[in-house]
């Protein structure tokens, strides 16, 4: 069954009567208090292809039920040109905004709850399948629109549907991406229209890529949802999509019926009327984008706006005051440091509602208000404790005057030193006035934007317009530093190569250190450093406070050191060596390390290994010059590896070795039956037992010889038969050369698998019983491991036992 809800009430913005004058069904599962909303997307950040995709709806929030309060909706996106269906992106309910009502009484009164779904989702569309030039459109449908509206009717009991539709450009063009934003509506206040009087409300929207905007009346679209499919589940692609039917005597040229009727101003979106019938009245308005005279996008809105007689129990208008003043001048300029307080009559049968720049304030609807920033305010006076019309206040421009807007910045950054210049400059708009002071004393002459100053104190400028009403200020305190001492010594004025001299500065508590060779800076940084280059030297001292100060040149010379040859000393195989003489030029000079005495090094003294011996001559002004050479004492190499190898005869060993020193040449011999005769591991395969010789010559040239010898054993030859019938002929199975292999494991097996004899090493052979029971003649499978190691050779054939 049915319910009919009556709703009569003269004030509301536009969103608020909406359900001023209408009949509401309340009919389960039907979207019948869906009363306006729009379609758009959004660019996000600058990833080609990602936008918000967001659809607004506007919600009756007292008679929205489960049926109509969808948890999601589904976009479709289709291709203009020939159109097919490119995607279908379902979104998700984000948010619901309640809205706040002008006049609180009726609302309350009339149990009225408006609310801004918010339904959005970030969405990557794929900038590769959004190439058509013809672009794309978007499209959202669903059934019912409110059932009491004045001029649109329903076609049988089909009810009036609804169709948010919009359309965007390719994502690319010319292979490039085109970077686009749809036109992006105001969020609306609740607004209503009295007969005969004039009307007028922005409609206007925003566009974030500063696009020319165009604006519209157009026919609301009905689609193709009805009451008994209230949500379209037919993602066919529609060449178009129907319009809602006008009631009779309306049209798209009187959509609210006046004189004039409704228009809109193409530029701004201000829709104006004076409207001459009573009702509530349903409205599209296209909003179109053009980029340099081309249009790229439209996106549309569907409104409601109630006709109302606005002669009944109209409240006299709000009368402002400003801090308990009433207010004469409409346009406030006001200092920012001040506080701004707009008040009207507080009075319990009044209630307010505040507004700034003709949008609600939510929660302010008390008979104070504190202006915080600029804008133009104006307060709606209706009856606390009934329902009837209200009235709004003149509207008041405050402008606020900060203070600053100057700020007082200097020419460069702290510190501050002794004998500085300084520029404090003034930032403040064009036209400006200035002041300056100095510890609270005024600088007579000062009235530029900038002030040099050699002092310390306390500086203050003073700033403002012409006709200001305040004057900003700001301030900066200056503290002038005194300078460091910086002064630089050196050691010795002159310096050997090879050598170094120190350079030291003046101390001081908190002071650092910066070098300098000529124009280079040095990476020390302490009050002492000690140099091995000539030059001219300079150190810049920065103390506690910041403020710097550099010292004098202070000139290092170069001398000239001696030429020194020292000649190389031969390597030595063995400490029992004799000594070996040292020869260097120019003579007279000293020799010294290990093992070395008059000119001479001795092997024995110095022992085994690299010895460091050094030459030093020094020149007639006290420079030295050393040469040193490496002198090796090398006690032989070593090698180590297995001495015996045995192999199977037809196989091969790799003969492995090891030296306790790098080996510059290997020799094997014999080379016969080796893979390779001069490398430290071959491979040799000898036909017979075979003792090899290995010589080694270490890198410093030191011989060693290493013995191995290779053990050639012959293979198994194993039977195929034998007859164990106690004749004294091949009574047994006789393997020959098994003793060779004495860790051989031999097994039999019978037909069935069964293991009827097995050892370990083969000392008494198979005489063809099995539980010391004869076996039957035939034939038995054999498994035999030779061993480990080199022998580790598996053979397995049959062995035929013959009665």
């Amino acid at each position: 069954m049915q319910t009919v809800y009556l709703c009569v009430c003269w004030q509301w913005r536009w969103l608020a009567g909406w359900l001023c004058i209408l009949m509401v069904w309340a009919l389960p599962g039907r979207a019948n208090h869906i009363i306006g909303g729009d379609l758009t997307m959004q660019a996000v950040s600058t990833t080609p292809g990602l936008f918000r995709i967001q659809l607004n709806q506007y919600w009756d929030a007292t008679q929205v039920g489960t049926g109509n309060r969808d948890p999601t909706v589904t976009i479709l996106i289709y291709r203009k040109q020939n159109p097919i269906l490119v995607e279908s992106i379902t979104i998700p309910l984000r948010e619901e905004l309640p809205l706040a009502f002008d006049n609180a009484a009726c609302a309350r009164l009339r149990n009225l709850n408006f609310s801004q779904a918010r339904y959005y989702q970030d969405v990557q569309l794929d900038p590769a399948r959004y190439n058509d030039p013809g672009g794309y459109y978007m499209v959202w449908e669903r059934c019912c629109r409110n059932d009491a509206l004045t001029n649109a009717v329903s076609v049988g009991n089909a009810g009036v549907a609804m169709t948010f539709y919009a359309e965007f450009p390719a994502i690319t063009r010319n292979g490039q991406n085109f970077r686009n934003s749809l036109p992006d509506f105001r969020l609306p206040n609740g607004d209503y229209i009295c007969i005969g009087k004039s009307f007028t409300f922005d409609v206007g929207a925003t566009d974030a890529d500063g696009d020319q905007l165009r604006y519209s009346l157009v026919t609301p679209l009905n689609g193709y949802t009805n009451r008994n499919t209230p949500i379209s589940t037919n993602d066919s692609p529609r060449s178009s999509y129907p319009t809602v039917t006008w009631a009779s005597g309306i049209s798209l040229a009187n959509v609210i019926p006046g004189n004039p009727p409704l228009t809109i101003d193409p530029t701004t979106g201000t829709v104006s009327v004076r409207a001459t019938r009573e009702g509530l009245y349903l409205f599209t308005v296209l909003c179109e984008e053009y980029r340099n005279g081309v249009k790229i996008g439209s996106v549309r809105r569907d409104m409601q706006l109630p006709v109302v007689d606005c002669s009944r129990n109209t409240p006299p208008s709000p009368v402002v005051s400003l801090n308990s003043q009433p207010l004469a001048a409409t346009d406030i300029v006001w200092c920012a440091t001040q506080p701004l307080v707009l008040s009207v009559e507080r009075n319990p049968n009044w209630a307010y509602q505040w507004q700034k720049d003709g949008d609600n304030l939510r929660g302010d609807t008390t008979s104070t208000f504190t202006v915080k920033e600029s804008g133009t305010y104006t307060v709606v006076r209706s009856l606390a404790r009934a329902c009837a019309n209200d009235t709004v206040s003149k509207a008041y421009k405050v402008t606020f005057v900060t203070a600053p807007p100057v700020s007082l910045t200097t020419s460069r950054g702290q510190p501050y030193c002794t004998g500085d210049t300084l520029l404090l400059v003034a930032e403040g708009q064009p036209g400006y006035q200035y002041r300056w002071q100095r510890d609270t004393t005024l600088l007579a002459g000062q009235q530029q934007s900038t002030l040099r100053i050699t002092q310390s104190g306390q500086y203050i400028v003073l700033a403002k317009p012409a006709a200001a009403v305040c004057e900003g200020a700001d301030t900066l305190t200056v503290t002038m530093n005194p300078r460091p001492t910086a002064s630089a010594s050196a050691s010795t004025s002159a310096l050997c190569p090879g050598d170094s001299i120190t350079l030291t500065a003046q101390t001081g508590t908190g002071y650092r250190y910066r070098w300098q060779q000529g124009t280079s800076r040095l990476a020390d940084s302490t009050s002492r450093i000690a140099v091995r280059q000539a030059g001219t030297y300079r150190v810049t001292v920065t103390g506690a406070n910041g403020c710097t100060a550099t010292s004098g040149a202070v000139t290092v010379n170069a001398l000239t050191a001696p030429t020194v040859v020292f000649d190389s000393i031969p390597p030595q195989c063995s400490i029992s060596n004799p000594p070996v003489s040292l020869r260097g030029s120019p003579t007279g000079g000293t020799y010294a390390g290990a093992g070395v005495a008059n000119g001479t090094f001795a092997p024995a003294t110095a022992g085994v290994g690299r010895h460091t011996i050094t030459y030093t001559v020094t020149g007639s002004n006290g420079c030295k010059t050393s040469q040193t050479r490496m002198a090796m004492v090398d006690a032989g190499p070593s090698i180590t590896g297995p001495a015996v190898y045995q192999i199977v005869k037809g196989s091969s060993v790799q003969l492995k070795t090891q030296s306790n020193t790098p080996i510059a040449r290997y020799q094997w011999e014999p080379p016969a039956s080796l893979s390779r005769a001069d490398v430290a591991a071959p491979t040799a395969s000898p036909a017979e037992t075979t003792p090899y010789t290995l010589t080694a010559l270490s890198e410093n040239g030191c011989p060693v010889t290493f013995a191995v010898r290779v053990e050639v054993v012959e293979p198994l030859y194993i039977p195929s038969a034998f007859s164990p019938n106690a004749d004294g002929i091949n009574d047994t199975w006789i393997i020959p050369n098994i003793e060779a292999f004495p860790a051989c494991e031999v097994a039999i097996f019978n037909r069935w698998g069964e293991v009827i004899y097995e050892s370990v090493g083969y000392a008494q052979p198979w005489d063809g019983t099995y539980r010391k029971q004869p076996v039957t003649a035939g034939a038995y499978t054999y498994r035999i491991r030779a061993g480990a190691g080199l022998f580790t050779t598996v053979y397995r054939g049959q062995v035929i036992v013959l009665k």
